[in-house]
């Protein structure tokens, strides 16, 4: 988890401050990113898991709380 937080979420979120944020684009970058957690954790997209239940197993947040986080500071 630890690479994940320092490799991955960087990528996802590198000029997040300058975005015009769209729906459709939030919607696309939060899919990938539960993908990305789903499989760290291990678990298969027909074991239909909450994204809530995933994120606690893995100790973040939604991504779009992320991007708030980093445009606010």
């Amino acid at each position: 988890m630890d690479l994940y937080r320092t490799f991955v979420l960087p990528i996802f979120l590198y000029g997040c401050e300058t975005w015009t944020w769209r729906e459709v684009q939030m919607s696309k970058l939060e899919v990938t990113h539960s993908k990305c957690l789903r499989r760290i954790v291990g678990m298969k997209l027909m074991d239909r898991h909450r994204f809530e239940i995933i994120h606690e197993q893995c100790g973040t947040s939604s991504l779009e709380l992320m991007v708030h986080r980093w445009t606010l500071q």
